[in-house]
């Protein structure tokens, strides 16, 4: 026959647990409380009291853990397929979602790759990864990028430059095509003919242009499921 418990063996205990979110990770903090049945309203205070002390030692001592892990961690460095093949469709949706986000019209963008030296028509993959990032950072900073970022004396964004449609198309943008139509087991000079009825070496600018958005629509089309194209 169990022994009867007397009163002054009787507790009550309360366990309390928090989710507390720290950066990007969470930590779960617990707590148990017990104290006896007939406990005065200043045990109970102490009790609080002394939970609070334990909670608030323990996330400060994971704050700085966390803080010394980030620290000391050297991120993984990010592997672009083929760097200097032309910049994926994919990059160049991501472009206009970030865009998009930091609110910017199309001259403020070109004035930004201008700055950036990069040409928005014959980026390569390479390229465009960096320009992601860098508009990535400018997204998390928005609050403060307008104040700093330097204005010419106008005042207006600097367009970027870019040659006439007209013009000649550029060495680059040869270069690009090239790949692009190997890549597709395509003749880049009887594509030039066929829809400008000229030789690949005397496209305009605009013209080259043109074809290279097309072969990338293409490229991305033919590739594989589930695998990326940057």
């Amino acid at each position: 026959m169990a022994t009867p418990r007397k009163s002054d063996d009787r507790s009550v205990s309360r366990t309390y647990r928090a989710a507390v979110r720290i950066g990007e990770d969470f930590i779960t903090v617990e707590e148990t409380v017990t104290l006896p049945i007939d406990a005065s309203d200043d045990e109970v205070m102490q009790a609080i009291d002394l939970g609070l002390r334990i909670y608030t030692a323990q996330r400060t001592a994971v704050e700085s853990q966390i803080s010394a892990i980030r620290e000391s961690a050297v991120p993984a460095p990010i592997i672009v397929r083929d760097p200097e093949s032309p910049a994926s469709e994919k990059q160049r949706n991501y472009i206009a979602a970030l865009q998009e986000d930091l609110t910017w019209s199309n001259e403020q963008l070109g004035g930004y790759a201008g700055e950036q030296d990069v040409d928005l028509v014959t980026m390569t993959k390479g390229q465009a990864s960096s320009f992601i990032d860098g508009l990535k950072k400018l997204a998390e900073e928005r609050p403060t990028y307008g104040e700093r970022r330097p204005q010419p004396q106008n005042g207006q964004p600097r367009p970027q430059q870019r040659p006439s449609d007209a013009q000649p198309a550029q060495q680059r943008q040869l270069q690009a095509l090239d790949k692009l139509a190997q890549q597709q087991g395509l003749d880049l000079e009887a594509e030039a003919q066929r829809r400008f009825n000229t030789a690949a070496q005397g496209m305009t600018y605009d013209q080259a242009a043109s074809l290279l958005t097309e072969l990338q629509a293409g490229q991305r089309r033919r590739a594989p499921a589930g695998e990326l194209p940057f």
